[in-house]
């Protein structure tokens, strides 16, 4: 059914959000949060005394989902990790349960700083298939922004296969054609 969805404007708090927030909901086929509208300032009066300025939001309802109040933002990716038996690289020699770690480094000069609410540290636990964790980016400039990225194995540190000096995309796993495009 259709829902209308009020939130005090008071309630958020990082400036330029109110412009940009928007109700999410996630699709659980996909895993992907799919946008469901946007919000419109509203001025309402709950006693004589007291005036509020709520932001208000429409959406229907189809199926049970978790929904999200959220701003898009440009400058959060996500790093693809995946952990292999060997350094043959191969699908079949992937390993689950491998904690990765990111740590976000200040960017370039020139370039926002990272927003302090996003914190600087994040990390996941692969799957059979890897794990996406997230990160701070650039879409204009691939080396904007810069991690350490670790990850660990009942306590012992696992090595990194090298991207410097010369980077091998079989070893990494992403086509050369991707690499050109992101200018490696």
């Amino acid at each position: 059914g259709k829902v209308k969805v009020h939130l005090d404007s008071a309630q958020v708090q990082m400036a330029g959000h109110l412009k940009g927030i928007k109700l999410w909901s996630l699709n659980p086929q996909t895993g992907l949060w799919e946008e469901e509208g946007d919000f419109q300032h509203d001025q309402s009066r709950r006693t004589k005394r007291e005036e509020r300025t709520f932001l208000v939001g429409n959406m229907e309802i189809r199926e049970r989902r978790l929904f999200n109040l959220d701003v898009p933002e440009s400058r959060r990716c996500y790093i693809k990790v995946r952990t292999y038996r060997s350094e043959r690289y191969l699908p079949s020699e992937q390993v689950a349960g491998v904690v990765v770690s990111v740590i976000n480094l200040e960017p370039a000069a020139g370039y926002s700083s990272n927003p302090r609410a996003w914190g600087r540290f994040d990390s996941g636990v692969t799957s059979s298939n890897g794990a996406c964790v997230p990160a701070f980016c650039d879409a204009q400039n691939p080396d904007a922004y810069s991690a350490y990225v670790m990850a660990s194995l009942g306590g012992e540190e696992l090595e990194a296969v090298a991207s410097s000096p010369r980077l091998n995309p079989f070893a990494i796993g992403v086509p050369q054609p991707y690499l050109n495009k992101l200018r490696y």
